[in-house]
Parts: structure tokens; sequence; C-alpha cells
């Protein structure tokens, strides 16, 4: 069992190979602990390293390609779950499910709802302020997508020959 001065030793560590981008060890570090032992913070820490190794990678190796890794961020969520009734009224838990639902699913209409929580519990949190702007202009672009789509429907449907519609190719 871990004492409190060897878990503020440890989230220090993590703290220090997160801003040098080693997830994986992060992960390691934290899963070597069990997880009845883990505890709230630790398994959102977790869940971060989880999610950071999807999307960034370790040194960044997926800086650019904008490849997210479905399976681990899924696993980053799933964590987050696990400890929802601590997390629903902790800014930092909505901060994490609102940028992990952002990477996770093609709309951000669910990470929306985490960030306007995120907000209304640290409501001079900038970077609170910047997802929910971010997740706003996301559904804007969704909703213009849709009409695009649906104007380009239309438009297929009216420049098709009635005695085509209907009918099924064989």
């Amino acid at each position: 069992m871990m004492n409190q001065a060897e878990e503020a030793k440890l989230l220090e560590q993590l703290e220090q190979w997160n801003k040098k981008d080693e997830y994986s060890r992060c992960i390691r570090a934290i899963e070597a602990i069990p997880e009845q032992e883990r505890g709230y913070l630790l398994t959102v820490k977790l869940s971060r390293a989880y999610s950071n190794l999807a999307v960034l990678g370790d040194h960044g190796e997926h800086g650019t390609d904008s490849e997210v890794d479905g399976n681990l961020i899924q696993h980053a969520i799933r964590l987050l779950e696990s400890v929802r009734t601590q997390g629903e009224n902790d800014p930092y838990w909505n901060s994490r499910m609102g940028y992990s639902c952002l990477m996770a699913y093609s709309s951000a209409a669910i990470a929306y709802e985490y960030a306007k929580r995120w907000l209304a519990l640290a409501p001079d949190d900038p970077a609170a302020q910047k997802l929910v702007r971010d997740c706003e202009e996301y559904l804007e672009e969704e909703k213009a997508l849709e009409i695009d789509l649906k104007e380009r429907e239309e438009f297929i449907r009216r420049e098709t020959p009635d005695d085509e519609k209907g009918v099924i190719c064989k």
C-alpha cells in the first residue's frame, strides 16, 4: 500500500514524464500499482496517459499524422467512467472526459457537454473556455456539413429522371 508521501512523489514523477511525452512510462508506473489501491487521482492520470498515447504517441510520434488509436482512447474513457461518481463535480475529470470524447467520437456533441460542465465548475479557466469554443465551432461545422449533404441529396434527387428513381440495379 502506498503512503501519501510515496503517492506525492509518484504524481510528481508522472508530471515530469508527461511533459517529456513519455506516456508509456506513466502507464507502466501506474499499472504496477494494484487497481484497488490506485484511487481516484491515479486513475484519472492513467486515463490521461492513455489518451495522450492514443493521440500524440510517445515523444510525439503521432504528432503530425492526426491518427488516433481508437482502442486506447476508448480505454481512457472507460477508466474515467470507472470513477465517474467522484469525478462528476471535479473540473479536472470533466476536462479529461471532454478532451477524450472529442478525440474518440466523430461528433463533438458529447465532448461539448463535458466542456460546458468543466467551464461551469471552473469559469475562469482559459483552457475550459477554449474547449467550449472549439466544441461550438466543430458543432457549427458539423451542422454545415449536414446541410451541405442534404442540399447535395436534394440536387441529386432533382437531377435524377423519374424513371431512374426506385429502380434497383441488378
